[in-house]
């Protein structure tokens, strides 16, 4: 990274003050130093405090001087309609994982729209590995308002192994329940409907631990009511607690995806000193185990691979994304949206799913229409650019998306499931 010219500390100073020399580190531009010096002022002047109004806007530009985030310097982030909160020790939310959420909930509230009876017809949506909740907040944030029916049940649940996580997603979810609908009233209907969002804590390579969330949404609400604060299920929801249908509509995860190599030589300075390395890295002894495991406990005699496949190991990074086809192969949700780092990344998930047969018959199937697709960053805007890419084993697939984007996320949507 190139050294920044003593003129621009001094052309800094004279525009923008003192602070400026503290926030150039870092913001690198004039124009960028301005806008964060910006929202640091307003940040101050919106929490009250006995301390003078200079010595914290010096203290924010100090820390933020120091490398520490602007999402933690100020304390939360913009993400969609909601202000998520961000502290050190959970992943802060990106701008891309905003644009696939918010078409993801596009793309649920059109093909809703044609279901017979919504009324009847929950919908359930799981997120694994929800660090600040954000993902689960903003779909139930958005569908909860354009839903074809307004009393069609929502059920939402988020699940990480971090406590700290777990804790900051029911901050979250707190701190924007003012912006959600209200839950409609179940005097209208018969049959009371539920509309709930839960966060709960799990490791994900746990069966025992994660198995009786994923299993039924029953056993979840019962849990739920008669548990107390020591319980893993937050305490506040919205709506009434009652049951589902067990299935699940939706399955989102942005899991761990980067090896140690790229942790440390591709991300940068902020997200490696600040950033939780365990929402970003797979532990080493996660890559071990499972691959030790993988193929002759969920494989057992290769049966389900293709013979194309057969003995492939993936790369260190991608040790989530198979656990995460594990889970795939067993309760069969009807879409799964998977964030990745990179278009290679991207490939390689595609051809987890496409290697085994039980995933290719549940999401690719032997039609014309392909349940299987690599989104692009910046969705939103290009929802209609589409193009043909060759994966494994000379089959093509679509992907959407910006053209000049990376590849960030793999979407699998279930055989005779229709998208709109």
């Amino acid at each position: 990274m190139p050294r920044i010219k003593p003129q621009l500390f001094w052309q800094g100073r004279k525009k923008l003050g003192l602070n400026a020399a503290k926030l150039l580190p870092v913001c690198r531009t004039l124009e960028s130093t301005a806008n964060e010096l910006r929202w640091i002022k307003q940040h101050v002047a919106e929490t009250p405090s006995i301390i003078p109004f200079g010595a914290r806007v010096w203290k924010l530009c100090d820390k933020r001087g120091k490398g520490l985030p602007l999402a933690y310097v100020l304390g939360n982030q913009p993400f969609g309609d909601l202000e998520i909160k961000c502290r050190p020790g959970v992943l802060i939310p990106r701008t891309e994982t905003e644009s696939y959420t918010i078409h993801l909930s596009n793309l649920l509230r059109r093909s809703l729209s044609t279901q017979p009876d919504p009324d009847q017809q929950p919908l359930n949506i799981i997120d694994l590995c929800t660090g600040t909740g954000c993902i689960p907040l903003l779909l139930y944030s958005q569908l909860s308002r354009s839903l074809p029916s307004p009393s069609q049940p929502l059920n939402v649940v988020g699940v990480d192994i971090s406590q700290k996580a777990i804790n900051l997603s029911r901050q979250n979810l707190h701190h924007n329940a003012h912006r959600f609908p209200p839950p409609p009233s179940s005097s209208k209907s018969s049959n009371p409907q539920q509309r709930s969002i839960h966060f709960l804590k799990a490791d994900i390579f746990s069966p025992s631990s994660l198995d009786p969330i994923l299993s039924t949404f029953q056993k979840l609400s019962s849990s739920s009511s008669s548990s107390s604060s020591s319980s893993t299920s937050t305490s506040s929801s919205t709506g009434t607690s009652t049951a589902g249908t067990g299935e699940w509509d939706l399955l989102t995860s942005n899991p761990p995806y980067i090896s140690p190599l790229g942790f440390a030589l591709s991300t940068s300075r902020s997200v490696r000193n600040w950033e939780p390395k365990l929402a970003l890295v797979p532990p080493v002894e996660r890559v071990d185990l499972h691959q030790r495991h993988f193929y002759d406990h969920y494989y057992p005699d290769n049966e389900n691979l293709l013979p194309s496949k057969k003995g492939v190991e993936y790369e260190e990074e991608d040790v989530f994304y198979a656990r995460l086809l594990e889970i795939a192969r067993t309760y069969r949700p009807k879409r799964v949206l998977m964030e990745v780092g990179d278009m290679e990344q991207a490939k390689r998930v595609v051809g987890m799913v496409l290697g085994d047969g039980k995933l290719r018959r549940l999401y690719w199937g032997e039609g014309d229409e392909k349940g299987v697709q690599i989104w692009r960053d910046d969705l939103v805007g290009f929802e209609g650019y589409e193009e043909a890419l060759e994966v494994a084993d000379g089959q093509k697939i679509v992907v959407k998306g910006h053209p000049e984007g990376h590849g960030r996320s793999v979407y699998l949507r279930r055989v005779g499931v229709v998208d709109l």
